[in-house]
């Protein structure tokens, strides 16, 4: 017996020394952090949650705030929530940090070179040989001639057409911009006076320069952050992700899907006001509307800015994450859609169930597995869960639209069918996702489903 309990004391030691030893290198080192965030969320562009990693209690695996809280009371829970849900990026910044500390001429091994008439890009350096459709665009003469590229541009936004401030924070950011360009980054700081004139000046950097400014990442402060939401409101197509800090205006989020990825700081002065938080929230939600894992967990996010250098930091860790789900997902990268405004939901007459089902717009999954997750805690669960098709997916979006009397008239069994091709239209991946959080419905659908494929139907 005693030999039997040493043997049991020794095993809690060894587990508890390789939990410590875990958790240590998901905190230091940068690419464990990254490949334990792909092991729990799958690669980026098609992320499913690992079935067996997410029942345990990993930040990797926390569900957004609700939005149905006061505005006031959210913010915090949203700020905990940035923090939690970037933790694989606590490596990235602090090797940043270092690096701005020990920098000394960090851009002296880069090429800064003008872009038509914009000043002051710097490259990356990558090469890459030119293709035959490269060469019809006439941006090579031949084919493999070496390319100059970029995997993004890092726009630093300054509200001032002043030359001299321009440089100065080019100064204070190059040690930023050189830990950004090892990446691939190429990275320029560029002077707009309002979001018009930002945008014809991404445009034509767009334009003149395709394979270095192909996927665009704003950032800015302030006014800059002002002009950069205005930019965003007026075509949120032509952006990848805008990291913004303290605005001092409330520019009114798009209503539209397919947002770029959103980093709204706000200052720790404008926490106790409502309007603004209102607002930041607005651009947090509509960031964070997406089927996809990736964006529906860090598409929207917000942070308290206590200090402007450790937002900077944030905003790099944020940055290059939302870099790597662009190279993955490539041309799936959604185009913003518009959403129907309070108004003509209100009005709209009824819409056939498949309707409702081919439009993206009118189902958002997270609500669904909010709901799912309520009944499942509240065990909320009558005789009726007897009925035929009865299951917490079906029971969680009839809740969802108690009003709708024409869904009451829809059975269970289409239901299913109906949810479970929508499901498959978003992708595999939400399909067996929701398999995950509810297996039964999975298998109701595939049993209806080959029912309906049939031949004898």
């Amino acid at each position: 017996m005693k030999a039997f309990l040493s043997s049991l004391f020794a095993c809690l030691i060894i587990v508890c020394c390789l939990f410590l030893l875990e958790g240590a290198c998901f905190r230091l080192v940068e690419d464990y952090a990254k490949k334990r965030l792909e092991l729990a969320w799958g690669k980026p562009g098609n992320g499913r949650f690992n079935s067996f990693l997410k029942n345990l209690p990993l930040d990797h695996f926390i569900l957004p705030p609700s939005t149905a809280k006061n505005a006031l009371e959210r913010i915090d829970s949203e700020h905990d929530y940035a923090n939690r849900i970037m933790s694989f990026g606590r490596p990235t910044r602090d090797r940043l940090k270092e690096q701005v500390l020990s920098a000394v001429h960090p851009l002296n091994d880069y090429e800064i070179k003008d872009v038509g008439d914009i000043e002051g890009v710097i490259f990356p350096g990558l090469q890459k040989p030119a293709t035959r459709e490269e060469v019809q665009k006439k941006l090579a003469r031949r084919i493999d001639d070496p390319l100059e590229f970029a995997k993004g541009l890092l726009i630093r936004v300054v509200p001032s057409l002043e030359k001299h401030q321009r440089n100065t924070e080019f100064s204070r950011l190059e040690a930023v911009f050189e830990f950004v360009l090892r990446r691939g980054m190429a990275c320029v700081v560029l002077s707009a006076f309002d979001a018009e004139d930002l945008l014809m000046k991404a445009e034509r950097l767009s334009e003149k320069s395709p394979l270095i400014a192909k996927n665009l990442y704003l950032w800015g402060d302030h006014e800059g952050a002002d002009i950069i939401l205005e930019a965003t409101r007026l075509n949120p197509s032509i952006f990848k992700s805008v990291f913004v800090n303290s605005p001092t205006n409330e520019v009114k989020a798009p209503n539209v899907r397919g947002m770029p990825w959103v980093l709204f700081g706000l200052a720790i002065d404008s926490v106790a006001n409502e309007k603004s938080v209102v607002n930041a929230l607005s651009w947090v939600d509509r960031g964070r509307d997406s089927d996809r894992l990736y964006p529906s967990r860090l598409g929207g996010l917000m942070k308290i800015v206590h200090d402007a250098g450790d937002f900077e930091s944030f905003v790099v860790a944020y940055m290059l994450e939302a870099l790597d789900y662009t190279q993955e997902i490539g041309n799936a990268w959604p185009q913003p859609k518009a959403l129907p405004s309070k108004a003509e939901i209100e009005g709209e007459e009824f819409v056939q169930m498949d309707e409702r089902m081919q439009s993206s717009e009118n189902f958002n999954l997270l609500s669904v597995e909010e709901k799912i997750r309520f009944l499942q805690k509240n065990k909320e669960i009558t005789d009726e869960s007897t009925a035929t098709f009865e299951c917490e997916i079906v029971r969680g979006y009839r809740e969802l639209h108690f009003d709708d009397s024409n869904l009451r008239k829809v059975s269970n069994r289409d239901l299913v069918l109906k949810l479970g091709r929508g499901f498959e239209e978003m992708g595999q991946d939400v399909l067996e996702s929701v398999g995950n959080k509810d297996p039964l419905f999975l298998r109701f659908y595939n049993s209806l489903k080959e029912v309906e494929d049939s031949p004898l139907n």
